[in-house]
């Protein structure tokens, strides 16, 4: 997946968050990225859960989808591979 810091991406429900979010990728890890939720998107509940990150959250890449300013989703930018020697 070609995700990248600052790109804006909408996370489904997960086994934590019972409801779906958008937010701003702030870091990226290998397989997860750490995610700055938007304001008023999770419950009270949820809310409860990520209160003393600052409204971040660690989610695993696959379940991140990117999407443009108005929640449309997009294609994944292509990864440029460099050819081996």
């Amino acid at each position: 997946m070609a995700l990248h810091e600052n790109n804006r991406v909408f996370c489904k429900k997960t086994e934590l968050f019972s409801d779906s979010f958008y937010g701003t990728i702030t870091k990226i890890y290998e397989h997860a990225a750490l995610v700055k939720v938007e304001p008023n998107q999770l419950t009270k509940k949820e809310t409860d859960k990520i209160d003393s990150f600052g409204d971040l959250v660690v989610i695993r890449l696959s379940e991140l989808q990117l999407v443009d300013e108005a929640g449309n989703p997009l294609k994944e930018p292509a990864e440029e591979l460099e050819a081996a020697e």
